[in-house]
């Protein structure tokens, strides 16, 4: 039978929000911004103790108040926007330039059978046996290795 005192190490969550639903991504993406709206609620305070400490009067006397501080600050936004993309724009040809003749992909080297034995512990007969198959039950030990492969039909 099993072992439920063994500790058992799972592997790292496959993440694959494509094989959900519309429905399961729609409430994973409603549930995840009720969660963010309840975390900047909560710490809605603290933003409002840290601009009545550090003066947020000065943003009404110096942004809304007066107009001249708003476009000094204005005209600063714009030229730091610039001066950023300019810097992408030539960090970009660069990269353009130094790797234009460069292809680097390359299709990945074909799967064999023993490759396959390999990587899941098994003998190259056991992989051929599981790629026949249509019904396969595989046993893991508590560390996920297969420890018992069981075959029901053939293609």
């Amino acid at each position: 039978m099993r072992d439920d005192t063994a500790a058992l190490e799972l592997p790292e969550i496959i993440h694959r929000p494509d094989l959900q639903s519309r429905r399961q991504r729609s409430v994973f993406a409603l549930l995840s911004g009720v969660g963010w709206m309840l975390w900047l609620y909560l710490f809605l305070p603290l933003s409002t103790l840290l601009g009545w400490a550090f003066g947020s009067e000065r943003f009404q006397s110096y942004v809304i108040d007066s107009h001249e501080h708003s476009w000094a600050s204005l005209t600063v936004y714009a030229v730091t926007v610039v001066l950023a993309g300019m810097a992408l724009l030539i960090w970009a040809f660069y990269n353009y330039r130094r790797f234009r003749h460069a292809d680097r992909r390359r299709p990945p080297s074909p799967l064999t059978t023993e490759r396959l034995a390999v990587s899941f512990g098994v003998s190259e007969a056991q992989v051929e046996d599981l790629q026949r198959s249509r019904v396969t039950t595989l046993r893991h030990d508590a560390r996920g290795h297969i420890v018992g492969i069981e075959t029901a039909s053939t293609l």
